[in-house]
């Protein structure tokens, strides 16, 4: 994926699976550009937006101790939010808080787990190309 700058795609991953976690780690960081931090909690992922600025966000719904919807709503109060692409993943799309999510636009795009990590990469380049064209449009 060709990017409008050279900087490096800055992409929090909040995953508390491990063996998850590293696989996209992997994965992400193998794409040319892009280089992506795990980490495994609500606590960690809020650290993060403190010195990085955080360019995609992939987002785990079921967290240890808080769930990533009520991550996002910590976030999106936090001054370092930067209103990035949100990939929001679960293996329960069912869930009430999952489909409010993605119907109020409080999302990007929704990816259920399991997933092809191909599909994982396309929709992080999707969301990524769509917010680039939005900020462009709006100057």
């Amino acid at each position: 994926m060709e990017r409008l700058t050279a900087t490096t795609l800055s992409i929090l991953v909040v995953e508390d699976d491990e063996a998850a976690a590293d696989l996209i780690r992997e994965v992400l960081n193998d794409v040319v550009g892009w280089g992506a931090t795990v980490v495994h909690d609500a606590a960690a992922a809020r650290a993060v937006f403190q010195h990085v600025k955080i360019e995609v966000l992939v987002l785990d719904v079921n967290l240890p101790g808080i769930s990533g919807i009520e991550l996002l709503g910590l976030l999106r109060r936090d001054p370092h939010w930067n209103e990035p692409p949100i990939i929001l993943m679960s293996a329960n799309p069912g869930q009430p808080a999952v489909a409010n999510a993605v119907r109020e636009g409080a999302v990007t795009t929704f990816v259920r787990k399991p997933f092809d990590v191909d599909q994982l990469v396309e929709e992080i380049t999707s969301a990524v190309l769509a917010h680039e064209e939005a900020a462009g449009a709006g100057r």
